[in-house]
């Protein structure tokens, strides 16, 4: 019988050319979402590496990442643009789309985007289109029996999502979930719902540290959000907390080298 998780050769990808064969950026990827026993674990960012690895390992145009605490609703957490951020954030708004529905029957679900008005989440249809995706494909992320979550995969290319990427999308939210579950461990008292919830909350505080740095240096939304990662990586700082140091007027993170200013110290 064969394994569903052994890929295929690699084949072009609208995502550019692979540096590695793609089984050693599967192993590279699933190793790098193990790595939680830390002290310093931090959810916002391990949530954006695994939209990373989605874009990195599938071939697709945008990931997104939901989640949602125990009785709570499904709230955005990780994006890989800002094109399908505000997709997401329009979806969850509406309560309708294929994400919403994967969630909320714990099972995967496509859904082709046309220029034709859908029957099937129509408004989610046309805003998806006027973003210029052609296809989604949403798979729930399972902890034990419960989902707690959706990774979502929108594609820009007419076609389905290819077989071995639906597998593959399926080890990652797995992998996700199996993490998360691992980093508990670390410490006794610390609980899957402080962990969700951290991230939930983590993702408001960065939201609103973009917001400033857009206004203060005239970038826009995607290149505010990688110079905050990029500092905040560069400087091993956990991402929300350089987040609510930029809100709270603690830290003045410097201008883009061509802006031609000095940076400011904090």
């Amino acid at each position: 019988m064969s394994n569903p998780f052994v890929p295929p050769p690699d084949r072009p990808s609208v995502n550019g050319p692979s540096r590695l064969p793609r089984e050693a950026r599967i192993t590279a990827a699933l190793i790098n979402l193990a790595d939680t026993l830390v002290d310093d674990f931090d959810p916002a960012e391990f949530f954006y590496r695994v939209a990373e690895h989605c874009m990195e390992l599938l071939d697709i145009g945008d990931a997104g990442v939901m989640l949602a605490a125990p009785s709570g609703p499904l709230r955005l957490v990780a994006a890989s643009s800002e094109r399908v951020r505000l997709v997401e954030l329009f979806e969850l708004d509406a309560s309708e789309g294929p994400c919403h529905s994967a969630f909320h029957q714990s099972a995967p679900v496509d859904h082709i985007i046309g220029a034709a008005l859908s029957p099937r989440w129509p408004r989610f249809s046309a805003r998806a289109h006027r973003s210029g995706y052609t296809s989604v494909h949403a798979t729930p992320i399972r902890l034990r029996t419960e989902t707690i979550g959706v990774l979502n995969l929108f594609q820009r290319t007419p076609g389905p999502l290819q077989q071995a990427d639906r597998d593959l999308a399926r080890a990652l939210a797995d992998a996700t979930a199996i993490s998360l579950l691992q980093q508990t461990t670390l410490d006794q008292h610390r609980t899957v719902r402080a962990q969700l919830q951290s991230a939930l909350n983590s993702r408001t505080a960065i939201e609103q540290a973009k917001g400033f740095l857009c206004a203060r240096h005239a970038v826009d939304p995607d290149t505010a959000f990688h110079r905050l990662r990029a500092h905040a990586r560069h400087h091993h700082l956990l991402l929300v907390d350089l987040a609510r140091d930029i809100v709270n007027g603690n830290f003045v993170l410097p201008p883009p080298p061509e802006a031609g200013t000095v940076p400011a110290k904090p």
